[in-house]
This record gives structure tokens, sequence and C-alpha cells, in this order.
């Protein structure tokens, strides 16, 4: 859809060509690395911010484009179960780290997207992506076109947003207000869907598990420098030197070759941590000593500071967080 949303809006074939990682396009049981999308965004984001945003891309969608995770909203019961089950299954459109929450209030059912670009250029044209994808699986599933209640982005008000409100079905988009999120009605989320399938839903549940646990990653190089860097905080406090032997090169090597993907030995230990702490916090009870020991922190105090950094709250502020968006 990327690829060809960036070509439709003027971007050469040939600057889409450049771009790693990309030859396995349209094989199955493949996942295409976390860097190579990335770089794909960048590489049409001048000419997708012309023609109006990220949310363009979503106009080349039909159902199935995004595979099962696409009909987990056919056969829900209502959107609130649709929502859930994308949430629970994100990671069969996504990167694994990046999470979808879905929270009730007084105003309806808001689900948030939380991924770990927020500094990367192209963070705003995601950002404004998510919602449209969210908006536009919903009313496949709903068989109806859904108003939200509001839409949040995370990045300032473009000089031109008509088109976002258009795709959204709503003039309430809140800018520089958080995650990027939607929120529907407490009405359009326990509507019944006219397609609800308890038994399909079962078997799709389990279809998108699988297609998770079976799919063959596809890496580059940063692919295999996170795998060692991976393996290496699995032994403690992780060391350049160490990371750098098991991709059989010198530490200066190792650092040059970062350098020369836009990146740094500590730019990427910090985004690991950050990432691998989140997910213990969010999806296990273990302790704060055993997460220390597994994200490469000295110790408890050391993981608390970080936390603080990255969050602005605790370990436990952020857990808690967690389990209640569950609930």
């Amino acid at each position: 859809m990327l690829l060809e949303a960036g070509r439709r809006s003027g971007v050469h074939r040939s600057q889409l060509d450049r771009v790693p990682g990309l030859s396995v396009v349209g094989e199955e049981h493949v996942r295409i690395p976390t860097v190579t999308l990335l770089r794909v965004w960048d590489t049409i984001s001048g000419a997708m911010t012309e023609v109006g945003g990220g949310a363009r891309a979503m106009e080349l969608w039909r159902p199935g484009r995004l595979g099962v995770w696409d009909y987990l909203f056919t056969a829900a019961d209502t959107l609130h179960d649709a929502l859930h089950a994308g949430a629970r299954h994100f990671a069969t459109i996504a990167d694994p780290v990046d999470t979808l929450g879905v929270t009730r209030d007084g105003e309806g059912v808001t689900v948030t997207w939380h991924g770990p670009y927020q500094e990367h250029p192209s963070f705003p044209l995601i950002a404004e992506f998510v919602p449209a994808m969210l908006l536009g699986v919903a009313g496949s599933g709903a068989g109806r076109r859904f108003a939200p209640v509001r839409v949040r982005l995370p990045h300032r008000a473009p000089p031109r947003h008509g088109l976002l409100a258009e795709v959204y079905g709503t003039r309430r988009i809140e800018f520089e207000a958080g995650p990027p999120a939607v929120t529907f009605s407490e009405a359009d989320a326990e509507a019944p869907f006219p397609r609800a399938d308890p038994a399909l839903a079962a078997i799709l549940d389990e279809h998108a598990r699988a297609t998770v646990v079976t799919a063959r990653p596809v890496l580059d190089w940063l692919g295999r420098f996170h795998l060692a860097l991976e393996a290496a905080v699995g032994t403690g406090p992780p060391e350049l030197a160490d990371v750098a032997r098991r991709l059989a090169m010198g530490p200066r090597t190792l650092q040059r070759r970062l350098r020369d993907e836009g990146t740094s030995w500590r730019d990427e230990l910090e985004r690991f941590r950050r990432q691998r702490v989140e997910r213990l916090l969010r999806e296990t009870s273990m302790t704060l000593e055993t997460i220390a020991a597994r994200t490469g922190y000295s110790d408890p105090r050391a993981l608390r500071r970080a936390v603080h950094r990255w969050y602005g709250c605790g370990p436990a502020a952020l857990r808690a967080s967690s389990r209640a968006a569950r609930t």
C-alpha cells in the first residue's frame, strides 16, 4: 500500500527500488524489517505531504490487504470486541514492539497507538495513517462508516488538513495531543456487527497467533545487529566490544557501520532497553530486579531512573496504566 501510494503521489520507482530490504515484498510468511518500512516512509514523505498527508495511503486499502487482521474485525461481535482482537494481534501488521491500547471513559472507547518512532522524521505521517487505518477497518467490520467522537494526533496541525477531516469523518481533530488515538462513542462500540461469527472469530484468533509465530524475519545488517544486541543483553549489561565480536567485526568498525545507518551505539542501546522495559512492565508481573537484569541495568534504581526519564512516571505507574487499559 505504501509503495503504491508513493508511486501515485509522484515518487519515481527508481527511488523506491533503492530502499534495501524490499526484494521479498509479495512473498508469503515473511516479516519486512521495520527499518525498511521507515525508509519507505522517508522516501515517500515529501510527496505524501504534498497530496494531503499520511492518511492518503489508506485510500488504497480494500478488505484483505492487511491480511488476517482485517478479518478479525469482520467476525467480531461488536466494535469493542474487534478493537481488543486487533490490539491482541497487532503484531500481524506492525513491529512487535508497537501496541494498541483500548480504554473506556465517560465519552466512549478510545484506541491508542504506542510506537517507538516518535523521533523519526516521518512520524507525523505515520501518526496520520494509523487513525485512518483503524477507522477504515472498523467501518468495514460494521458495514458502515463511523463518525468518531474525536481523533488525537501528536504533531502540530499542518497548513492544510481538510483531507484528514474528510478521511476521519470528523473535524474534531486534536493536534499536539499525545499518541495517535481514535475515540468511538459508547453506542458505536457496543452496536452488534452484522457479520459476527464467534466460531470464525476463534479460528481467526488462532490463525493470527500462528501468523506471527511462523513469520520468517528478513534481516538487513541493522536487524542482525539488533539480534546480537539482544543476545548480549541476555548475559548482563551489554558491552560494545561483545556485540562487535558477535558480528565478527571490531568495535570501531561497528561504530562506523552504525553511523552509516544514521544511528549510534548509545541510541540503539537506549531504544532497545526502552522497548524491552515497556513490554515487560506492561505484559508481565516480573519484579523490577528481574526486569533490570533482563534489560542490562545494574540494579532497580537505574531502571527506575530510566523509566522516569522516558515516561515522566515510575515503573509502578506505567504498569498500573497498562492494567487499567486492559480492563
